[in-house]
């Protein structure tokens, strides 16, 4: 075996093992490809996520030799239902690929979560939510901002098939509507500028006439019972 090819394994041995140890890995954009790694580039082009491509039907004894075992997560029912939301709030143009995706917020998981359960929202739901969500962020499937309350989808929808693709396009068509994203980033509307609107100017004879004549608008000061001014304050 030539030293190039022995270099190579070596190459990708060593990133498997970090993959392995700590799953998708968000790297450089200039990081060599890896055999088996999956690259998902980021919104922006910064950087590159190295996602592990396994074998399509790999039972349990290949995922274990791969030492990637399915991720086993708390509440695995209601973890999938906070992903399925995720899903249609984040893949707005399901005619494309699902990574990357676009922005969702936490208003619009709550929104959607309320309409699939069928009630109002209740005090524990976004206890819940958040939970969830951010297990699928510890694993990667989503990818998401607890203090702006967004998520984007995570690099491993990367690795979705044709087939996983057509069936959350039918799911997404059975869940709510999510409202309008409204994302902390979007940039404040602009204020109107006093300077744009026409000053308006007394013709001279006008202004000495309001200067001379008496007034006969003035009021006397309303004062409010005592009673009203509690009320006022609160």
């Amino acid at each position: 075996m030539s030293t190039e090819a022995v270099e190579r394994r070596l190459h990708n041995a060593l990133w498997w093992a970090k993959v392995q140890s700590a799953g998708p890995l968000e790297v450089d954009p200039d990081t060599p490809a890896v055999a088996g790694l999956t690259r998902a580039v980021a919104p922006d082009g910064s950087s590159v996520w190295l996602v592990p491509t396994l074998p399509s039907g790999a039972g349990h004894g290949v995922l274990d030799e791969l030492d990637a075992p399915p991720v086993a997560v708390e509440q695995p029912n209601e973890t999938a239902r906070i992903l399925a939301i995720c899903v249609a709030c984040c893949w707005t143009d399901r005619s494309a690929p699902a990574w990357p995706g676009s922005t969702g917020t936490l208003a619009q998981i709550r929104s959607v979560y309320a309409g699939m359960r069928g009630r109002p929202e209740q005090s524990s739901d976004l206890t819940l939510i958040i939970g969830s969500l951010r297990r699928l962020h510890a694993t990667h499937w989503l990818l998401w901002n607890d203090k702006a309350g967004e998520v984007r989808l995570g690099p491993r929808v990367i690795t979705w098939t044709a087939a996983d693709l057509s069936t959350l396009r039918d799911l997404c068509r059975h869940l709510p509507d999510p409202p309008p994203p409204i994302l902390s980033t979007q940039p404040p509307a602009e204020p109107v500028s006093d300077t744009a609107l026409p000053t308006a100017t007394a013709p001279p004879d006008a202004t000495l006439r309001s200067a001379t004549a008496p007034s006969d608008t003035a009021l006397p000061s309303a004062t409010a019972p005592s009673g009203d001014e509690g009320e006022a304050d609160e």
